[in-house]
C-alpha cells in the first residue's frame, strides 16, 4: 500500500470527478519528496473547476495553452494545472500523455487520503518503469503532439535520474528539430529547471547528443570546432561546458569528488563560509550558469590569427552579451535574469584585467570594480575562477590556485577608506549648491568623482569633497570655453 502526505492546500478542493494525473502520481509512487506543489488535475469542464479551485485557495486562474484547454492556478509554493477531460474520458487522457511514468492516475480523494493503489489506473505499465526509473514514450507520436517533452525527459534526468529507454532517445534526435514549435516561455521553463540541476554538466552534454543545443542555444553551438590554441585546451564550445562543470563545483557547499577538484574547492572554502558571498552566489545561482555556459558565444565572430599562430577574441565579451540578450529576450526570459546574464558576460574578463602583472590591484582600480559591478562582484569573480579552470586546466592551474583564490579573496574583502553613511560623500543636491550647477550629466559625473576620490583615501571631509565639486566645475567650465572660442 502507497501512502503519501498530501499538501493541507488540496483538502481545499471539490474532489468529484477529478483525477490526479501526472509527476504528482509519479513521485508519489517512487517516493521522491518535494517542497514544492506541482499538481496536475483532470476534470470535466476544466475552467469552472480551476476558477472554483482558484476563489478556495485565494489565487489567480489563467488558461496557458492555445493547444490544450489548460488552466494554471498559481501558488506560494508551486501550482495547479488543470487540464480539461472531455466526456470524462480518463483514459483518453492518459492516451495523450508524454511518458508511462506520467500516464497515471488516481481520483483527488484518494490522492489527498494518500491511498493510491487501490484506485490507481495505470494502463501503459508506468509503475514498472518507476522500479526501473525509465522514461518510456506512451506512443510513438508523443513527442509530435507536443515537442516540449523532448527537454522534459532531459530535465527529468537531470533533476531526478529517470533515464529515457533507448527508442526515446533516438526520437529525441529524430525530432529534435521540432523542439521550436513549443512557445519560447515553456522552452525557458524546462532550460531554467535543467540550469538549476546539480547534474546540469551532465545534462547539457545529453542536449549536445540529442540536437537540442543546436536549435535551442545556436549561439553555443557555433563554437564548436573553433580553435583557441595556443592559450586554451579546448574549441569554444567545449571550454564553456567545462566551465559550467567548474562553475558547479566552484560553488557547491560540499567539497566534490576527485583528488584536484576538491583540493581546488578548499582553497576557496573560507570565503564560502562568509554569509555575503554565500548569499550573493545563491541569489545569482541561475544567471551565473546561464551566463558561465554563453560568457564564449562571441568568439565565433571575433576570431583572428596572427602570423605566429596567436589567436585573438577581441571585443568578443561585449558581443556575446549583446548576442546572450537577444537570444534571452526571444526566449522570453524575466528582464531581471537578462540583465545580470548581460551584465557577468560583458565583465567576465574584467577579476583577471584588475591589476598589472605582478602587483595587487589598487584602491582605485578596486573601487572601480565594485562601483561598476556591486552585488555581482563574488558572482564575477566565480565565473572568472571557473573559465580560468576551463581554459588551462586543473592539473596546469593546480600549482599556482592559492594566488587565484587570494586574487579574489582581496577583491572580495576590499572596503572604500572613506563610506559615507548613506553611500554618497555628496548627493546630487549638495554637489548642484556647492559648484552652482544646474541638474545635468555633470553633476552624476563629479559625484563618481567624489565618491572614488573618497574611497581611496584622496578627500576625508565633506568641505574637501565640496572643494573638488567646484574645482571639476570650474575646469569642465573651461574646457566648453575654449571649445567655444577655439583656443
Amino acid at each position: 500500500m502507497t501512502t503519501t502526505e498530501p499538501p493541507a492546500a488540496l483538502h481545499a478542493l471539490e474532489a468529484d470527478g477529478v483525477w490526479v494525473v501526472g509527476g504528482a502520481v509519479r513521485d508519489a509512487l517512487a517516493g521522491d519528496e518535494t517542497d514544492q506543489l506541482d499538481l496536475d488535475v483532470a476534470v470535466a469542464d476544466a475552467e469552472r473547476w480551476a476558477r472554483s479551485a482558484a476563489r478556495a485557495l485565494g489565487a489567480p486562474s489563467a488558461r496557458i495553452s492555445a493547444r490544450f484547454e489548460i488552466w494554471r492556478i498559481p501558488l506560494p509554493n508551486g501550482q495547479i494545472d488543470v487540464w480539461d477531460l472531455p466526456d470524462d474520458d480518463i483514459e483518453r487522457d492518459l492516451r495523450r500523455r508524454d511518458f508511462t511514468v506520467n500516464s497515471m492516475a488516481v481520483p483527488l480523494a484518494s490522492f489527498r487520503s494518500g491511498e493510491l493503489d487501490a484506485s490507481l489506473l495505470d494502463p501503459y505499465g508506468g509503475r514498472n518503469d518507476i522500479v526501473r526509473r525509465s522514461l518510456r514514450l506512451v506512443t510513438a507520436e508523443a513527442l509530435r503532439d507536443d515537442p516540449l517533452r523532448m527537454l522534459r525527459a532531459v530535465r527529468l534526468e537531470a533533476e531526478a535520474g529517470w533515464r529515457p529507454d533507448a527508442e526515446l532517445r533516438s526520437a529525441i534526435k529524430r525530432d529534435a528539430a521540432r523542439i521550436l514549435e513549443s512557445a519560447a516561455e515553456r522552452r525557458w521553463e524546462e532550460l531554467q529547471r535543467i540550469l538549476l540541476s546539480d547534474r546540469l554538466p551532465w545534462a547539457l552534454r545529453r542536449l549536445d547528443q540529442s540536437g537540442l543545443v543546436d536549435r535551442i542555444l545556436p549561439e553555443l553551438a557555433l563554437g564548436r570546432g573553433v580553435d583557441q590554441r595556443p592559450v586554451h585546451r579546448r574549441d569554444v564550445f567545449w571550454h564553456q561546458i567545462d566551465a559550467v562543470r567548474w562553475i558547479v563545483r566552484l560553488t557547491s557547499p560540499l567539497a566534490p569528488r576527485g583528488l584536484r577538484a576538491s583540493a581546488i574547492w578548499r582553497e576557496l572554502e573560507p570565503l564560502l563560509r562568509e554569509p555575503t558571498v554565500r548569499a550573493s552566489l545563491d541569489e545569482w545561482r541561475l544567471p551565473l550558469r546561464l551566463a558561465t555556459l554563453l560568457h564564449d558565444i562571441g568568439k565565433p565572430q571575433t576570431r583572428t590569427v596572427d602570423a605566429d599562430g596567436s589567436t585573438h577574441f577581441f571585443g568578443h565579451s561585449e558581443l556575446g552579451a549583446a548576442m546572450a540578450r537577444q537570444r534571452m529576450i526571444e526566449m522570453r526570459v524575466p528582464s531581471r535574469t537578462v540583465n545580470r546574464v548581460e551584465l557577468l558576460i560583458a565583465q567576465h574578463l574584467r577579476p583577471g584585467q584588475i591589476n598589472s602583472p605582478g602587483k595587487p590591484p589598487t584602491d582605485r582600480a578596486l573601487h572601480r570594480f565594485h562601483a561598476a559591478l556591486g552585488d555581482a562582484a563574488a558572482p564575477l569573480c566565480w565565473l572568472f575562477l571557473a573559465d580560468s579552470l576551463a581554459t588551462a586546466g586543473a592539473h596546469a592551474l593546480l600549482p599556482r590556485w592559492r594566488g587565484y583564490a587570494a586574487h579574489v579573496a582581496r577583491i572580495l574583502a576590499w572596503q572604500p577608506r572613506r563610506a559615507a553613511p548613506t553611500g554618497r560623500v555628496l548627493d546630487g543636491n549638495a554637489i548642484m549648491e556647492a559648484a552652482g550647477l544646474k541638474p545635468g550629466p555633470l553633476v552624476g559625473e563629479i559625484r563618481a568623482k567624489i565618491d572614488e576620490a573618497a574611497a581611496v583615501g584622496e578627500i576625508e571631509s565633506v568641505e574637501e569633497a565640496r572643494e573638488m565639486a567646484r574645482r571639476l566645475a570650474q575646469a569642465e567650465s573651461l574646457s566648453l570655453s575654449h571649445l567655444t572660442t577655439g583656443h
